[in-house]
């Protein structure tokens, strides 16, 4: 045989010997090899709102008089409002809502708000709570904080508003009883996709 042919002979066993290694070192590897996977979705913010039948997405809460005399130490209740807040055309991929709020509270809890009237006619010793009607009767956090899941409401979608129930109350803040004047307290909240 000539020799170029007896080196390519070679040749070509050594490199089909050098795949063979290869081949085998791939597949003792390939157990330590894995795969992740990533989703989740990107929520359209469409919610249109409509607070306490407002058609907007700011509304008033108009309590009845009250006198000091109906109050009976810290805490205790004088007078109290229904409302609502309803959403609609709220993004159909999410399955469950909810409310977050926040306002100027008069306590560590972030359960009491504060009355904003100042000086000459304005109450005294007076706030606001406002009690979850949704899945449960806890006060309202004014804190921006997640509400707890049991108080989420289903996504009603693109027609039947999903409806979130609130009871607002007026207290008395303190030992002592309101006094005579007005009082007024305001909370923004936002919308909150479970």
């Amino acid at each position: 045989l000539p020799i170029w042919i007896f080196m390519n002979k070679k040749l070509l066993s050594l490199l089909v010997s050098g795949s063979l290694i290869a081949v085998v070192s791939t597949s003792v590897f390939a157990t330590d090899t894995g795969v992740v996977n990533f989703n989740g979705k990107i929520v359209a913010d469409t919610c249109e709102i409509n607070v306490n039948e407002s058609a907007s997405t700011t509304g008033t809460v108009t309590f009845a008089d009250t006198y000091p005399a109906d109050y009976s130490g810290d805490g205790s209740i004088g007078t109290s409002k229904d409302f609502k807040i309803e959403l609609i055309k709220c993004d159909p991929l999410v399955d469950k809502l909810n409310l977050t709020f926040s306002g100027t509270t008069t306590d560590a809890g972030f359960l009491r708000l504060e009355n904003s009237e100042a000086g000459a006619g304005s109450a005294t010793n007076v706030g606001i709570t406002v009690t979850n009607k949704n899945g449960g009767a806890n006060d309202v956090k004014f804190d921006g904080s997640v509400p707890d899941a049991s108080t989420d409401v289903d996504n009603a979608g693109s027609i039947t508003p999903t409806i979130f129930n609130y009871t607002a109350n007026v207290i008395q803040v303190g030992n002592n009883a309101p006094t005579a004047g007005k009082y007024a307290s305001s909370a923004t909240f936002e919308v909150f996709y479970r």
